[in-house]
C-alpha cells in the first residue's frame, strides 16, 4: 500500500497565500505516512492542461489498496450557461462549474480553460475503481466572483465573462459517460456553492484551519464529521462569512476505510446562557430526552463530558437545561450532543432464541431510539432466525438485507447482534425521516407561494419530465427531479433526503449538508427557486427482489437558516452499503464551496418539510438470449 497525494495550488487573481496552502499540506501529509507526494503550484504546472495530466498520470499510477488524497487551493467558478446553449442541448446546467487554472484567461469558443466539475468526477471515479480510500480537498470559492481575500479580507473577483460553448460541449460529454459521482469520496470543501472562500496575508482561512484540526487529533483519531465540526468553529472564530463542511462518507477516520461506530453526533450552540441542539425536533429530540454532551479538549483545556435533558422544544431547537460541569461562555470548538434516551422509541419483536438473540436483547437495552415488545403486531421491524442466521424482517415477514452466501468463520453471538442491532437503528432511522413528512414545519415560516414538485423522467434519458402522483409506482431504474419556488425577504434554504427501500437513509445533497441557497429566479422577479438534477433510482444488490414492491420516500426540507442535516442522511460504508435509490447531484463534487456562516445567537431553525411516497418496482428480470 502507498499513500499518494496530488497537490495543486493555482495562484491567479490576485491570491497570495496559495503556495503556503500548499506547503502545509504537504508537510501534513507526510508527517502522515504519504511518501508520494506531487506538487503542483507553478504557473506552467497549473495550467488546464497541466492540471489534467497530473490527475490522469495520477489515476493511472494508483495501485488496489493505496490511499489517494486530491487537494486544490486556488478560484473556483459557477459561469452562467446562456439560455440559447441550454436550448439547443436539453439537460445542460444552468451554470459551469470548475476550478480556475493558471491559463483560464485563453479560452476561445473553441477551447475552454476551466477544468470542469465532471471533469474531477471521472478522476474521482476512476480512482475509486482502484482504491476506495480517495479524499478530495477544495479551497477554493465558487461564486461566479470568486474570492479569497488578503490582508483586510479585499475582494478579488475572477472574470467569468469568457466564453461557455466549449465548455458546455465538453460538459455534456462526460456526463453522459459519467452519469454519477462515486460516493466513496470524501470530500472537504471550504465554503458553500454561492459563498466565498478567505485567506488571511499568509494561507487560506480553510486549510489552516484543517491542518490545525488534523494535529489537535494526530493521538486520537475522529471521524471526518467530528473533525470538520471543529474546523468550521475555527473558521468561524475568525469572522470570516464562510462554512466549511465535509461529503460522502464523512464518517471515516481521516486517510482510511475505518468507520468507528459512533453515535449520531448533533450540532450543540450556547445561546443566552442556555444549551440548544439546533434542529433537535428533526432529530427526533423531545421534553424529556437526555443526551450527553461532549466537549473537546483545546490548550490546557481537558476533554470533558456532562449529561443534559431536554426541558422544551422551541420551533425546530431542543432547548437543554444547562448541567453542572457546561463550560461558561463560548462552547469549545466542535462540541457536540449524543442521544441516550429518546422516549419516541421503534419497536422490535425477538423470535429467535439462543445466545445471539439474547445478545441482540442486551443491545437492544441500551439503544437510545430502540425497544423490543412482546407484541408482534406493534413492531416496526421482527428479528428472527434463516438457516441458523439471524436476519431482519419488515411486518409483512419480508428479509430488509440478502443472505451473503459463501465460505467463513460463523458469526460469534457477540458479532450476530451487533450486526442486527445496526440495521435495526437504520431502518428506524429511515422510519423516523418518513414522519417528518407528516411534519409540516413551523407556524412562522417567513416564506410565500411554497410549493415543491416532483416530477419523472417518461423515457430513460430524454429529460422530457412529468409530474409525479403521490403514491404512485415506479421501477428500479426511472428518473426523478425535484424543484421548489417561494418567496421570502430573507436568505432560504433547501435539503434533499430520502428512505430507500431497504430503510436506508441518504442526504441527497449530501455535498451541501448545510443547506443548498435557493437563486433568484432569471424570469420571475422576486421569486426565489430551486431544482435538482436527475436522480436515479436502483436496486441494492443486498436486498432481495422478492415479494414485489418496496416503499422509497423522497423529502424537501426548506429551512431559513443553515444548519449540518447530514445525520439524518446516514452513513454509506462501501459501495455494496451504498443509500439506497438517492445518489449525489451530478454536478456535486465542485458544489464545494460553502456559505456565509450566520452567528451562533440567530433564533431556532424555521422550516417546512413536502413529502412524496412511491413502491418501486424490482428491475425487470434479463430476457431469453437472442438465437
Amino acid at each position: 500500500m502507498t499513500k499518494r497525494a496530488l497537490l495543486i495550488g493555482a495562484q491567479t487573481y490576485g491570491l497570495s497565500g496559495v503556495g503556503r496552502d500548499v506547503a502545509v499540506m504537504e508537510r501534513l501529509l507526510a508527517g502522515r505516512g504519504f511518501t508520494d507526494l506531487r506538487v503542483r503550484r507553478t504557473a506552467g504546472e497549473t495550467t488546464y492542461d497541466g492540471m489534467k495530466q497530473a490527475l490522469a498520470r495520477l489515476a493511472a499510477e494508483t495501485k488496489e489498496g493505496d490511499a489517494v488524497v486530491v487537494y486544490y487551493s486556488g478560484h473556483g467558478s459557477l459561469l452562467p450557461v446562456p439560455r440559447d446553449l441550454r436550448e439547443r442541448r436539453p439537460g445542460t446546467p444552468a451554470h459551469l462549474q470548475y476550478l480556475v487554472p493558471s491559463d483560464h484567461d485563453d479560452s476561445t469558443a473553441t477551447d475552454f480553460r476551466g477544468y470542469l466539475a465532471e471533469e474531477l468526477t471521472a478522476v474521482l471515479r476512476r480512482l475509486t475503481s482502484v482504491t476506495p480510500n480517495v479524499t478530495c480537498v477544495l479551497d477554493c470559492c465558487h461564486s461566479g466572483g470568486m474570492a479569497r481575500a488578503p490582508g483586510r479580507r479585499r475582494i478579488r473577483s475572477v472574470r467569468s465573462d469568457v466564453p461557455a460553448d466549449a465548455g458546455v460541449a465538453r460538459s455534456a460529454g462526460l456526463t453522459t459517460a459519467v452519469s454519477l459521482p462515486d460516493p466513496r469520496v470524501v470530500r472537504l470543501f471550504a465554503c458553500q456553492r454561492l459563498g466565498v472562500a478567505y485567506e488571511d496575508e499568509r494561507q487560506g482561512l480553510f486549510t489552516a484551519a484543517l491542518a490545525r484540526a488534523l494535529e489537535d487529533f494526530r493521538s486520537r483519531p475522529v471521524p471526518w464529521s467530528v473533525l470538520m465540526a471543529r474546523v468550521r468553529d475555527h473558521v468561524g472564530l475568525t469572522g470570516a462569512l464562510q462554512r466549511p463542511d465535509a461529503g460522502g462518507p464523512s464518517g471515516r477516520l481521516p486517510f482510511s476505510l475505518r468507520t468507528p461506530a459512533w453515535s449520531e453526533r448533533l450540532p450543540l450552540r450556547a445561546e443566552a446562557g442556555g444549551l440548544r441542539v439546533t434542529g433537535g425536533a428533526l432529530f427526533g429530540l423531545r421534553a424529556m430526552d437526555r443526551v450527553r454532551l461532549v466537549f473537546p479538549a483545546g490548550g490546557t483545556r481537558p476533554e470533558g463530558e456532562a449529561e443534559a435533558r431536554v426541558t422544551a422544544v422551541d420551533l425546530a431547537d431542543a432547548v437543554l437545561e444547562p448541567p453542572p460541569g457546561a463550560p461558561d461562555g463560548p462552547l469549545p470548538p466542535g462540541s457536540y450532543a449524543l442521544p441516550l434516551r429518546i422516549h419516541t422509541r421503534q419497536a422490535v419483536h425477538v423470535e429467535a432464541r439462543g445466545p445471539a438473540a439474547d445478545a441482540v436483547r442486551k443491545r437492544l437495552a441500551s439503544s437510545p431510539r430502540l425497544e423490543e415488545t412482546g407484541r408482534r403486531g406493534e413492531a416496526l421491524c421482527r428479528v428472527r432466525a434463516e438457516e441458523g442466521r439471524l436476519e431482519v424482517t419488515d411486518g409483512d415477514g419480508r428479509p430488509y438485507r440478502r443472505h451473503r452466501a459463501g465460505p467463513g468463520p460463523a458469526e460469534t453471538p457477540s458479532e450476530a447482534a451487533r450486526r442486527i442491532v445496526g440495521l435495526l437503528e437504520t431502518v428506524a432511522r429511515g422510519e423516523r425521516l418518513r414522519r417528518l413528512a407528516l411534519d409540516p414545519g413551523t407556524d412562522d415560516f417567513p416564506a410565500r407561494d411554497l410549493a415543491a414538485r416532483v416530477e419523472v423522467e417518461t423515457t430513460p434519458h430524454s429529460f422530457d419530465f412529468r409530474a409525479f402522483r403521490q403514491g404512485g409506482a415506479l421501477r428500479a431504474g426511472d428518473r426523478y427531479r425535484v424543484s421548489v419556488t417561494g418567496r421570502a425577504d430573507v436568505p432560504l434554504y433547501v435539503w434533499l433526503l430520502g428512505v430507500g427501500l431497504s430503510g436506508r437513509t441518504s442526504l441527497v445533497t449530501h455535498d451541501q449538508p448545510g443547506g443548498v441557497a435557493m437563486e433568484p429566479s432569471a424570469g420571475t422577479p422576486g421569486l426565489l427557486h430551486w431544482e435538482s438534477g436527475p436522480v436515479d433510482l436502483w436496486w441494492p444488490e443486498d436486498v432481495p427482489a422478492g415479494g414485489g414492491g418496496r416503499p422509497e420516500s423522497v423529502l424537501l426540507l426548506v429551512g431559513d437558516r443553515q444548519m449540518d442535516l447530514s445525520p439524518l442522511g446516514g452513513t454509506a460504508r462501501r459501495r455494496g452499503a451504498e443509500p439506497a435509490a438517492l445518489s449525489a447531484l451530478l454536478d456535486e463534487v465542485c458544489e464545494g464551496v460553502r456559505d456565509s456562516r450566520l452567528p451562533d445567537a440567530v433564533g431556532a431553525l424555521r422550516y417546512r418539510v413536502f413529502g412524496w411516497h412511491a413502491v418501486v418496482e424490482p428491475p425487470s428480470p434479463p430476457g431469453p438470449p437472442s438465437p
